[in-house]
């Protein structure tokens, strides 16, 4: 069974996908037969398996108590948005101020280039039509008409007759006609008469040429800003939240992640288990945060429980403001299982308020027992370190001690180390110091 929704709205977006099913193990039931085969190459015969039972065998019927198994999983992702708007301003007032600022020096330059190319076409023009009109006159007047003419012709065949026709140039052009007159076509026996006809064509003249004034007056044109917005509004984030779960016989799993933003930012997550199977059961939770008010701080925290054999936190802390940077890290682990218990602490811590200062330290405790390997370990270590700085000075110190107790064999042994180091920088000098002890100590050996 399946179950998918979607829903978009001015509050949220948001997708649903359910799915529910169930399975049959009954064939895990069935007896099941592996003759002998012998392997090739290596000539191995293994040996026969007879009615033997996967789900017993296996240890299926031990956590999953019947064959007849179901699940129902769940996933589901929500966007709630938020109402609130960031401003970003863009300065488009200024943008059309300097392209305004541009174009009218632009149009200056316009101005001049468009004055200059209409004199200069309407002088050529004049000059070329009154050097037009003047070779016309002269031509008229010293030259007289040509008239070509073409004698009239029998088509044969068809017997069409066509009369002579004229046409008279101008005298200042070979090309173009003055008049035309048309022949005349007779077809005899038939009746059909085409008279002759005359064309007068219109003489080539050069219109005279006029500037408009308003074309004088043609210059580029403004831009303006009307109503312009001179800022982009982006909506905040809003809450972002995803929500898994998955539940069958054998474990049932949670899964919870979001992401909320309102006074903070803050990302929390959860994820837990419970199962049949206490290795599988666990919860882990974890929740990040940036804070802005008075500087910049960011806080994390992770832990680990609910678990039989492993458990653990970890805590971190730092902080930006105008005159101090602070930060912090605490984390600690325990792992208990049936042949080694530990527990495990870290620190780290720093500042810069008086002066730079940095310090740590590390606990680690643990307790080996495995009596089949016939051997115990039980110690401790433990580890410091320190650092301050100033322009005048340099100073680090660090010191570590550990020790070990068990046995190998049903034969005891112990030990134990300690160090301490240490180092000062000035500009008048420098000093160290190193100091190592140690000790160790076999039953029967030393």
């Amino acid at each position: 069974n399946q179950n998918f929704s979607a829903v978009n709205n001015e509050k949220i977006t948001e997708a649903y996908v359910g799915i529910n099913g169930e399975a049959n193990l009954d064939f895990l039931n069935i007896p099941l037969t592996i003759p002998e085969v012998t392997l090739p190459y290596i000539r191995l015969t293994t040996p026969q398996v007879k009615d033997i039972s996967l789900w017993e065998k296996t240890g299926l019927k031990g956590f999953l108590k019947t064959t007849k198994q179901s699940f129902d999983l769940s996933v589901k992702a929500q966007y709630k948005k938020n109402k609130d708007m960031h401003s970003i301003s863009v300065p488009l007032d200024a943008f059309y101020a300097l392209i305004n600022h541009n174009i009218h020096s632009f149009n200056r330059h316009f101005e001049k280039v468009r004055n200059k190319a209409l004199y200069f076409f309407n002088k050529s023009y004049n000059e070329a039509k009154t050097t037009f009109d003047k070779y016309k006159v002269e031509k008229s007047l010293n030259e007289q008409p040509k008239t070509f003419q073409i004698p009239g012709y029998t088509i044969p065949v068809i017997n069409i007759e066509v009369s002579p026709f004229t046409m008279e140039m101008l005298p200042y052009s070979y090309v173009i006609p003055k008049e035309i007159s048309t022949p005349s076509i007779t077809i005899p026996g038939s009746g059909i008469y085409v008279p002759s006809y005359t064309l007068v064509l219109p003489f080539l003249e050069l219109p005279a040429l006029h500037v408009p004034r308003n074309l004088l007056e043609f210059s580029l044109p403004e831009l303006k800003g009307l109503s312009t917005p001179n800022k982009i509004l982006i909506p905040a984030m809003g809450n972002i939240t995803y929500d898994f779960s998955f539940k069958s016989s054998v474990i049932t799993l949670n899964t919870n992640v979001g992401l909320y933003n309102q006074s903070d930012i803050v990302a929390h997550f959860l994820t837990s288990s419970s199962s049949v199977i206490n290795a599988l059961q666990y919860k882990l939770e974890g929740t990040s945060s940036v804070t802005r008010k008075r500087g910049l701080k960011l806080a994390t925290a992770l832990s680990l429980s609910n678990n039989r054999f492993v458990a653990g936190s970890h805590d971190s802390t730092i902080s930006f403001t105008k005159k101090n940077v602070d930060a912090s890290v605490t984390t600690t682990a325990r792992v208990h299982i049936p042949i080694l218990r530990m527990n495990f602490k870290q620190e780290l811590n720093g500042n810069t308020k008086s002066k730079p200062t940095v310090s740590s330290s590390i606990e680690l405790k643990y307790n080996f027992n495995s009596p089949k390997l016939y051997s115990t370990a039980m110690g401790a270590v433990d580890h410091k370190l320190s650092l301050e700085s100033l322009t005048s000075y340099f100073s680090i110190e660090s010191s570590t001690k550990g020790d070990v107790k068990g046995s190998v064999l049903s034969r005891e042994y112990s030990g134990i180390i300690a160090s301490e180091a240490s180092t000062y920088l000035n500009s008048k000098g420098t000093r160290s110091s190193v100091k190592l002890q140690g000790a160790s100590k076999v039953d029967g050996i030393w």
